[in-house]
């Protein structure tokens, strides 16, 4: 009697067993199908990510390139490698100058066939590369044979990582006559390596030079090989390098590396054509959490299957077992609702047979009602499917798609993955369709882009330096603007706040700390302060600072300042030299008030002198004396002509006029046996122009003579004469239309900075008033005659270095 009840166990136990092998394979199965899903998506994600990476890389640095291959034909710079005169190597600078800026290259240089720079756009800074040699970088011999070279490397000499393309020189022979190198800092393009957690650009030998972890720079990621490392080390392009491997062998696309003691993905992509790749490497968690979803799932219908058996076997306890089962079924229940995911099951005709809590909720109906209705109508509202639909993929492959949609029904983006469900016939019964909700992602990802934008084009459009000060650690951060306006590269000081005060003017330091610190105190809503800056090269800049706080710590205490600094050392000089217009029309109008009376008395006083030699004859001691005032009286006409010249003056009888030949003419009298050569170029488009030809060869004679008397040990005079574009008007005090200017540029002594303001003044001289005739009166008649004309004078002067004078003439243009 006791044998029965163990053979009627025997089968259940048979099926239990059978029950869950099964709820094994299925579970295994769909572990197995999650984290295959899971791992399409992180692989297609990095995929994305490394490509956006790569497309951005290439083309911040193709632009160095094209550049290069743009500058080597050009004339300035085939003929300063022909010829080697000054005059072509100057105006190879110039070329050089304009594409550094034009471009915002980091430098552009021009190397001769033996690898010496000739020319180069940093020649007036401390590490100019005029004069040093370059043979021995691999960039340079590439370019001899004729190619166009690129080149990541450390520089040479500024010890700044950078991309050189080196561009072959030919002249018209077809000979190589030397290189022309474009460098552009990547310095810059690490803010795009640093979204990614490990991010590298690495060589075909596996030195890391672009690394979103900036201790990893100069690292070797996969081992050298002993006699490559010294020729590394001697090259010196990556300059001092640690050979320690980071892994232990050069990864693959697809491969699985222990790196930081867990277990990274790898990606890797080629970059250029000679050996170099950008490797991505990625912790695959979002995989191990979907497999524990699985495992999860398994585990609930494993407790299914045991609540069952125990049912079968304990039939007493029955009615409990059966609610344990039905217990178990709300748990999966509640699980299965309990996923934020959009989940639903739909049969082959697109009829939705079952969807969790989160997608009625979205849908806005019960999970009762979408039972039953076809799964195009209730999501998208159409009457078939739309042809990008997951589910119909998968029911023509039968293997699992996926895919990024914007619902419109649900308002969002979506990744969308449609895995099929097989009968026991081996054909596609049904699919779990799985939408995991990426708007919130896409959103931030969007505006995170727009927001970019729009604060690059408002700092671009404002031309403002702006800066970040870190109250904690002193340091700053500061854009490129900030080290234009200072005349620095990132990299030639550090980035601090000791470095900001110290190039303050000193007498400005306490009104800065003063405005600071009350800002910081609470006691004012911004920080505002006009003080000056001192450049690198010792000029004084005129600024105005404005900024707040933008961080707090939890005490209130402020942790992080940011503003703006603007440089307004050209509006301030507009202004004052607006002032100096005023005050001169003002002593103009005195000065010829009292030169019209100062004149009637001296012709009174020197019709009596007149008169007196006549009664004194021959008698020398009257005569003598009367002769002195004669010559005092002579000079006092001239100050009196020259005062009514600053004054109104008659209007200009103008004509058209040349005015190289009026340089010209009045040079060569006036620079005659001198020790003072000059140079007269002319742009062969120059406009018309109609002027006083007495009143400008007046202005041309003052000119030159100033030159002259400034270089009394000889020099050189230039003078430039071309039509002013309409963008080189900012800043000038002229109307509108057409205008030339003359630019008189002298190699002499130079003129301090605080007499620049005051040289416009009537009667401000350096010089020995009666030794070498000076008055004081040159440059006033030349800016009243300017004005007459409706023109414009302006000075600009460097001690040791000259002095240049620009005149704005209109152009006479129907």
């Amino acid at each position: 009697m006791k044998s029965r009840p163990s053979k009627q166990i025997i089968p259940h136990l048979r099926v239990f067993v059978i029950a869950i092998i099964v709820t094994i394979a299925v579970g295994w199965f769909l572990t197995d199908f999650l984290g295959r899903v899971a791992e399409k998506e992180f692989k297609k994600d990095i995929n994305q990510g490394a490509n956006l990476t790569a497309s951005f890389l290439h083309d911040y640095l193709y632009d160095v390139e094209n550049a290069a291959k743009a500058l080597s034909p050009s004339e300035a710079i085939v003929a300063a490698l022909s010829s080697g005169s000054p005059a072509d190597l100057d105006r190879a600078n110039k070329t050089l100058d304009r594409f550094k800026s034009s471009l915002e290259m980091t430098v552009c240089y021009l190397l001769d066939r033996n690898g010496l720079a000739v020319a180069s756009s940093n020649r007036n800074e401390a590490n100019g590369f005029v004069g040093k040699s370059f043979a021995s970088r691999p960039y340079f011999k590439g370019a001899l044979t004729g190619r166009l070279t690129p080149y990541f490397a450390l520089g040479k000499l500024t010890r700044e990582r950078g991309y050189f393309a080196a561009a072959p020189v030919i002249d018209i022979g077809g000979k190589i006559t030397g290189v022309v190198v474009i460098k552009k800092s990547v310095a810059p393009i690490e803010e795009a390596f640093r979204e990614d957690t490990r991010a590298f650009l690495v060589s075909p030998e596996g030195i890391i030079f672009i690394s979103s972890v900036q201790e990893l720079l100069f690292r070797s990621l996969w081992p050298v090989a002993e006699r490559r490392r010294s020729e590394l080390l001697a090259s010196g392009q990556f300059g001092s390098i640690r050979f320690e491997p980071l892994l232990a062998a050069e990864p693959r696309t697809g491969m699985y590396v222990s790196f930081g003691n867990e277990e990274h993905y790898v990606h890797r992509l080629p970059f250029g054509s000679d050996g170099w790749s950008l490797v991505f490497m990625e912790h695959p968690n979002i995989i191990a959490n979907y497999r524990l979803f699985g495992i999860l799932l398994t585990m609930v219908f494993g407790l299914l299957l045991l609540f069952f058996i125990t049912a079968l076997l304990h039939k007493d306890k029955s009615l409990a077992a059966a609610k344990g089962l039905l217990k178990a079924k709300d748990d999966w229940k509640r699980t299965f609702d309990t996923v934020p995911d959009l989940i639903a099951i739909i049969d082959s005709n697109y009829r939705i047979k079952s969807m969790n809590r989160a997608m009625a909720v979205r849908l806005g109906i019960s999970q009762e009602e979408a039972v039953g209705r076809r799964c195009y109508e209730l999501l998208h509202g159409s009457q078939e499917p739309p042809s990008s639909c997951p589910h119909q993929r998968m029911l023509d492959s039968g293997r699992t798609e996926s895919g990024c949609h914007f619902e419109k029904s649900l308002n969002g983006d979506f990744s969308v993955t449609a895995a099929p469900i097989l009968a026991e016939d081996g054909t596609v019964e049904s699919s779990v369709h799985v939408m995991h909700d990426v708007s919130e992602l896409k959103r931030m990802e969007r505006s995170q882009k727009e927001y970019a934008q729009r604060l690059e084009f408002v700092l671009e459009g404002s031309n403002d330096a702006t800066w970040e000060l870190d109250m904690i650690t002193g340091q700053c951060v500061l854009n490129s603007r900030f080290y234009e306006m200072m005349e620095f590269t990132p990299g030639d000081e550090s980035s601090d706040f000791a470095f900001i005060m110290n190039a303050i003017h000193p007498d400005d330091v306490d009104d800065v700390q003063r405005s600071m610190q009350e800002h910081l105190e609470g006691k004012t809503g911004n920080y505002e302060a006009s003080f000056r800056l001192t450049t690198k090269s010792g000029k004084l800049k005129n600024v105005m600072g404005r900024g707040k706080v933008v961080r707090y710590d939890e005490d209130g205490r402020p942790t992080r300042v940011a503003g703006v600094t603007t440089d307004v050392t050209k509006m301030k000089r507009l202004g004052d030299e607006v002032n100096r217009i005023h005050n001169l029309e003002s002593i103009g109008l005195l000065s010829g008030g009292l030169a019209h009376d100062f004149n009637n008395v001296l012709n009174i006083i020197y019709g009596n002198i007149t008169f007196v030699k006549m009664l004194a004859g021959d008698d020398p001691a009257i005569v003598e004396p009367l002769t002195d005032a004669e010559e005092a009286c002579e000079r006092a006409r001239e100050l009196g002509i020259r005062l009514q010249a600053i004054s109104q003056g008659s209007a200009p009888a103008k004509e058209s006029i040349v005015l190289s030949a009026v340089f010209e003419s009045t040079a060569g009298t006036l620079l005659k046996d001198s020790k003072i050569s000059h140079t007269i170029f002319a742009a062969g488009d120059i406009l018309p122009v109609e002027a006083d030809p007495r009143q400008i060869r007046q202005v041309v004679e003052n000119l030159l003579t100033n030159a002259k008397e400034a270089m009394s040990d000889g020099g050189t005079v230039k003078v430039d004469i071309e039509n002013l574009l309409d963008e080189d008007k900012k800043g000038l005090s002229i109307g509108s239309g057409h205008y030339v200017c003359i630019a008189i540029q002298d190699t002499g002594k130079g003129i301090p900075e605080e007499n620049l303001l005051k040289i416009f003044d009537p009667y401000f001289s350096t010089k020995e008033t009666y030794s070498q005739r000076g008055m004081g009166l040159g440059l006033s008649i030349c800016h009243a005659i300017l004005k007459r004309h409706g023109g414009h004078i302006s000075v600009e002067s460097e001690l040791g270095i000259g002095t240049t004078v620009t005149l704005y003439l209109p152009a006479s243009v129907n």
